[in-house]
């Protein structure tokens, strides 16, 4: 098998382990079994359960942030101006963040696993994530800022204020206490809110 391949069965095996059970179910032997590989194969893949995580939130994240750009993407084209298409593009990433499907659950059980570890030990996995939090930010900062009354502070607390409500809303649903059509709703009452602030 080539090795962009066999690479790509390995975190999928973490993937599905992390998305089953959290951190605690990723082990070096775990995941070669998951993936039906020998142990050594694994190791040569990822020198510890670190660099295996990294790996594949970073592979998750990569897949994320393609999804909501397509759904950004095709909202915009359903826009008529430049303030509907920040909106449009606001709402696509807290749609694409909401986990009503299986691989949003993973995604999200993933990020929470990691937040338990960045706030308890520092680790690789720990950075990767710290630092795809902050491009995030980043990301979203730069789409506000191209409605031109919106300053680079006033983005920045947007785009937290954005992610923030989005994993919020997140961990209400994956905890029973909200519906998606309950979280969709308060969504749409957010997105309500924040249009004269784009507009005005």
């Amino acid at each position: 098998m080539p090795e962009v391949e066999r690479r790509a069965q390995i975190l999928d095996a973490v993937e599905r382990l992390l998305g089953r059970g959290g951190l605690e179910a990723v082990t070096m032997r775990e995941v070669a079994a998951e993936a039906g590989v020998s142990l050594r194969l694994v190791q040569y893949y990822g020198k510890s359960k670190d660099e295996l995580l990294t790996a594949a939130l970073e592979r998750m994240a990569d897949a994320s942030v393609r999804r909501w750009h397509a759904r950004g993407e095709e909202r915009s084209r359903d826009s008529a101006t430049p303030e509907g298409s920040v909106l449009s593009r606001v709402r696509a990433f807290l749609d694409e963040a909401l986990p009503t499907d299986e691989a949003g659950r993973a995604f999200h059980r993933v990020g929470v696993s990691l937040e338990l570890l960045t706030i308890t030990r520092p680790s690789a996995a720990a950075e990767s994530y710290r630092a795809h939090l902050g491009a995030l930010a980043d990301h979203l900062a730069a789409i506000l800022r191209t409605d031109p009354r919106i300053d680079a502070a006033q983005a920045r607390r947007l785009a937290s204020e954005v992610m923030a409500l989005a994993h919020g809303l997140g961990s209400l649903l994956m905890a029973g206490q909200l519906t998606p059509s309950d979280a969709r709703a308060l969504l749409d009452g957010y997105v309500d809110r924040l249009r004269p602030r784009l507009s005005d």
